[in-house]
């Protein structure tokens, strides 16, 4: 069996598409500054559109691996492709490693701690994890005021209240 047919393949597995922003090369953090995670249907060339023209600024180099999906960002990004059947990085030093290590670090997630992950709160459970990668170098307290102070300011969201009136939120949040 093929399981890159369509007609193979299970109807209720998504992609995990992840856009991450990395610190300059010369800056002391480097790595990830800001991680951005959106839950698809598959990895195609129209989500992306979609994704890209909503958050990517004009001018901003990207790092992007062989998928056709990507295609289209050459016309208006200069884009670095690596191509893995190849090898982990181009030939001029690019590589996707800051977005291979989000997915990473996800399953880890759900194999060690949470074992598996409904359709509902999967983009849930992907901003977890991206919160979790933005701030994984600073200090507990940091991390307990940053996360205090957001509850504090945040307004009452429809799918975290009502539970015991039968509110059970909306089936699943795909980002495009």
């Amino acid at each position: 069996m093929d399981r890159r047919l369509g007609e193979n393949q299970d109807p209720d597995r998504r992609c995990v598409l992840v856009l991450r922003e990395t610190e300059p090369a010369n800056e002391a953090a480097a790595g990830a500054k800001r991680t951005l995670s959106f839950i698809l249907h598959r990895e195609n060339q129209d989500d992306v559109a979609h994704l890209a023209k909503r958050f990517i600024t004009s001018g901003t180099r990207i790092a992007a691996d062989e998928s056709d999906a990507y295609n289209l960002l050459h016309a208006h990004f200069p884009v670095s492709r690596v191509n893995h059947s190849q090898a982990y990085r181009a030939e001029d030093g690019t590589n996707t490693n800051q977005a291979e290590s989000f997915p990473a670090r996800f399953r880890r997630m759900q194999i060690g701690q949470h074992h598996q992950f409904g359709l509902a709160s999967l983009a849930n459970y992907a901003n977890e994890v991206a919160y979790r990668e933005d701030t994984r170098r600073w200090p507990n307290g940091e991390i307990f005021r940053d996360i205090l102070t957001k509850c504090a300011r945040t307004p009452t969201h429809r799918d975290w209240c009502g539970y015991w009136q039968g509110n059970t939120g909306r089936p699943e949040r795909l980002a495009a």
